[in-house]
């Protein structure tokens, strides 16, 4: 049976996986599509230590995230303006997203 901090830890673990894969249209959700898949892909320390928490191997989420996880053709168009905006902050400098997926859009 899992802690209280374990069910919210999970909670957000899952909203994050759910996130990455979104696709639909809205703006305000790709914005956390891109998020999400930034906080995964670049191993973020904590989602690292949520993982650590939960007993579940960062690589184990990435993988399925990086195999199930698709942009389309149509999110792209959109996605560029979110992107390029993002990239403007010191937040999303030298970030996995960046280095990965941004030069495709």
């Amino acid at each position: 049976m899992q802690t209280w901090e374990e069910m919210m830890i999970t909670k957000i673990l899952t909203q994050a996986v759910e996130d990455a894969k979104y696709t639909g249209l809205s703006k305000f959700d790709l914005e956390h599509k891109i998020e999400s898949i930034n906080w995964i892909m670049s191993g973020d320390p904590q989602f690292k230590y949520y993982c650590k928490l939960l007993n579940i191997e960062p690589s184990y989420i990435q993988n399925k995230i990086k195999n199930d996880t698709t942009i389309t053709s149509q999110q792209k168009m959109l996605l560029k303006p979110i992107v390029e905006k993002l990239l403007k902050s010191k937040k999303y400098q030298d970030n996995w997203f960046a280095i990965n997926v941004e030069e495709r859009i």
